[in-house]
């Protein structure tokens, strides 16, 4: 394994972490090189910028700022002011059009293109293209998720395959709960019996994959100048000849109602109902990990190596469990669909209106020079070392630690997923999603999970009264523009 040099740097940095929270936002007046990234990776790429100047003493006198304001809420940021936003941030790839539409990203040319074909996946460099113009340097290719556990919670019951050590492949969630109820039985491993097994049903990032599961999907209509004009969506029915079919919706429904209830349609005393908001879904998988009354035994989920090594050597991942259809209060057709997964990535991008930018084509260029830098295989190494986030850099891919770790390991493995014809199943790519995406299938998560918990119908409780639901879940997601 390679040796990296940013082990090797001063711990003395140019700025404090404290003051790098302060810097979250900016007034315009700052002139330097300001970087946005998530909270958790300050450090790292205040460390990286020390290495950057040792190895470029030209720019040692350049000053270095970093705010937390990356990844998920780049573009909402940018969209402030791009002139007062970052000279250089990460993003998840989902945002690009929206970026791209207000200018606040430089498309990626000529040496640079050459460079991150050269040195990324291709999936990852598509993830930052627009029509045949590339926009951004490639950080990592693991926004998704999997099924993530603890192995002393599983081991021993029907659910586990003594051959691979492992989970069995055609695991439902309905087997999970009964393989909790079974360890629970056995001795020095009582605890498990009133184990969780969680998945934010309430939060649309997750509940996508179910939708895409049953054969859903979406489009997005751009003008030129990157405004959405239309959208188009299969959540609740496809249509054909005036008809509308709501297989599509139905199944997904039925699906998530069999992911925490059980045969009798009760919920599971093993589920618990979790979303972005009531408290965020990382919340609740940080207080019940280190739960020894009610312990958390797995998890659908991102990369959460932090809350991960609470299972110690016990910590393993494996692919998306299978959906069950047939249900008591929905009806359906008994059939089984393998979970899906957003497939996504995060990406770096170079904002030509920030301050620092906009002095000359030189400190453009250097801009580009700093990505690079930050998106080779050093910084990739170190982002996966800080928070395990696995890297699209091609070299850091290939790095036997990155190879050895049970999320990527399993993600590659869902990614990898197809059926009898060769067609993927497992993943759908995570591009621009309608304006009004995530909001309609969050209330629709909860909604569902409500009426099933407390057996109100409100729109969700019978196929008959579920169809207008499903049908303006559609419409929602059709109908913004921008």
């Amino acid at each position: 394994m390679k040796k990296r040099k940013f082990l090797a740097l001063l711990a003395c940095c140019s700025i404090a972490a404290g003051t790098m929270t302060a810097l979250s936002s900016c007034n315009g007046t700052f002139e330097g090189i300001l970087l946005w990234g998530p909270a958790e990776h300050a450090e790292v790429y205040t460390q990286l910028w020390q290495q950057f100047i040792t190895e470029n003493p030209e720019y040692a006198d350049i000053e270095f700022q970093y705010g937390n304001n990356g990844d998920a809420g780049a573009y909402d940021n940018l969209a402030v002011d791009p002139q007062s936003g970052a000279s250089i941030y990460t993003f998840a790839n989902d945002q690009l059009a929206n970026i791209r539409r207000i200018g606040a990203i430089a498309p990626v040319a000529g040496e640079n293109e050459e460079w991150i074909l050269a040195n990324h996946s291709q999936f990852s460099c598509d993830a930052g293209k627009i029509d045949n113009t590339y926009y951004a340097y490639p950080v990592s290719q693991d926004n998704g998720f999997v099924f993530c556990y603890s192995k002393d919670a599983f081991r021993d019951t029907a659910v586990w395959d003594e051959t691979t050590d492992s989970i069995r492949a055609d695991y439902t969630f309905r087997d999970l709960f009964a393989a909790l109820d079974e360890r629970g039985t056995q001795a020095g491993h009582e605890k498990w019996g009133n184990g969780l097994v969680l998945w934010p049903c309430g939060s649309a990032w997750y509940e996508a994959g179910v939708f895409f599961a049953t054969g859903g999907d979406y489009s997005v209509e751009y003008d030129k100048s990157g405004n959405q004009v239309s959208a188009e969506c299969s959540f609740g029915y496809t249509e054909s000849g005036g008809q509308k079919d709501y297989t599509i919706g139905l199944e997904a429904a039925r699906c998530m109602v069999n992911s925490y209830t059980n045969e009798d349609g009760t919920v599971s005393s093993h589920f618990m109902y979790t979303d972005d908001n009531t408290p965020p879904y990382n919340d609740i998988v940080s207080q019940y990990i280190t739960n020894e009354t009610q312990p958390l035994a797995g998890i659908i989920s991102w990369n959460n190596g932090d809350a991960f090594s609470n299972w110690g050597d016990d910590y393993d991942a494996t692919i998306l469990p299978m959906l069950e259809s047939d249900t008591v209060q929905l009806g359906g057709t008994g059939k089984q669909y393998r979970m899906k997964t957003f497939g996504g990535c995060k990406l770096m991008g170079v904002n030509p209106y920030s301050a620092f930018a906009r002095k000359s084509p030189e400190n453009l260029q250097m801009l580009h020079d700093l990505a690079k830098f930050m998106t080779g295989y050093d910084a990739s190494m170190a982002r996966f070392e800080s928070s395990g986030l696995a890297p699209s850099n091609l070299e850091a891919a290939q790095n036997e630690d990155v190879l050895a770790s049970p999320f990527v390991e399993a993600l590659n493995a869902q990614m990898a997923l197809t059926d009898e014809n060769g067609n993927e199943i497992g993943y759908r790519v995570q591009d621009s999603t309608p304006t009004n995406f995530w909001d309609p299938i969050a209330a629709f998560g909860l909604g569902l999970f409500t009426n099933t918990n407390d057996g109100t119908d409100n729109g969700y409780g019978s196929e008959d009264s579920i169809l207008p639901t499903l049908e303006n879940l559609q419409s929602d997601i059709e109908s913004a523009t921008v």
